[in-house]
């Protein structure tokens, strides 16, 4: 029965690529990009996830965009945001796919986020103001500039997460060391904590680090529908495949947290979470995943086979 609880959990969570999310995520960064200056008639915003820029104009607003060399790049206006297939910039940048001649339409909205380099920070040894960027445009006819700052934030000390994470798990081999009776309960309150720490986590990253800046629905549903599965299966399981149920669900939060390592060596935490509550489910998922998921082989859980006659 082990191995039948074992690998009904096991299908069960197949769709767990969500939990790591849909494309390699970035979670965390060391620098804060932020604009200061901007046109009327325009909204611009950095997504911190991709190092994008978002522009948003106005109804009735036309915006042109120029590159590294001062040539065009975008053009924003009543027919939607178009690209210069003839512009350096936009192939470096890869807003085309190809150099080539005239524009390229890209979409009729009013709205566009592109990978821009010139929000890649400058290299700094120390927290604070890094350095400035500016983005010239043309504005209605009249000349413009997209102005931000880069600030480095300081890191994290790694050395109370990896003491907390010791002394988690050290607890938890003590209590089952000495009480035998609550390893099954131990197990199953571990587990239950990893898989409520990843989907907060999977949830909170989803809804910042899209790269177009909205929220990855499609992400965080499979989370969701995940999680429910793994919960339904919990509920339904007794006894000692309840036990095992539950570190299996432990080791895939805690597999599918390991993406999320970087929140503790980095400044900014891209989540909807303050970073220190980032850092914290980040840390239930893989500690108390990976110490369920040890307890859940100890041989109190095996079941009794009878002897053959």
């Amino acid at each position: 029965m082990r191995k039948l609880a074992t690998a009904a959990v096991v299908a069960l969570a197949l769709p767990a690529p969500a939990f790591a999310h849909g494309r390699t995520a970035t979670v965390a960064l060391d620098y804060r990009v932020r604009v200061t200056t901007a046109a009327p008639g325009m909204h611009v915003r950095v997504l911190d996830g991709d190092r994008s820029l978002e522009l948003s104009v106005a109804r009735g607003t036309r915006v042109v965009v120029h590159g590294l060399l001062g040539e065009p790049v975008l053009r924003f206006g009543p027919g939607g945001v178009d690209a210069n297939a003839a512009s350096p910039t936009a192939l470096a940048d890869r807003i085309v796919a190809q150099h080539g001649t005239g524009w390229v339409h890209l979409t009729n909205g009013s709205s566009l986020a592109w990978h821009d380099h010139r929000l890649a920070p400058p290299p700094a040894t120390r927290p604070g103001f890094a350095g400035r960027f500016a983005i010239r445009m043309t504005v209605d006819g009249k000349p413009g500039t997209i102005v931000g700052t880069f600030w480095r934030v300081r890191r994290p000390s790694i050395w109370p997460w990896l003491a907390g994470a010791a002394a988690l798990a050290a607890l938890a081999a003590a209590a089952a060391a000495f009480r035998r009776g609550w390893r099954s309960y131990l197990t199953i309150a571990l587990g239950t904590s990893a898989g409520i720490g990843a989907l907060l986590a999977v949830t909170t990253f989803a809804a910042r680090d899209a790269p177009n800046g909205r929220v990855a629905w499609l992400q965080i549903g499979g989370g969701l529908v995940v999680g429910v599965a793994l919960a339904a299966t919990l509920v339904v399981l007794h006894g000692r495949r309840r036990v095992h149920a539950a570190g299996i669900v432990g080791g895939v939060a805690a597999a599918a947290s390991i993406g999320s390592l970087p929140v503790f060596w980095h400044g900014v935490v891209i989540s909807l979470l303050p970073a220190t509550p980032a850092r914290l489910v980040c840390g239930v998922a893989l500690v108390a995943g990976a110490v369920a998921a040890a307890l859940s082989f100890l041989p109190d859980f095996d079941e009794v086979r009878r002897p053959r006659r």
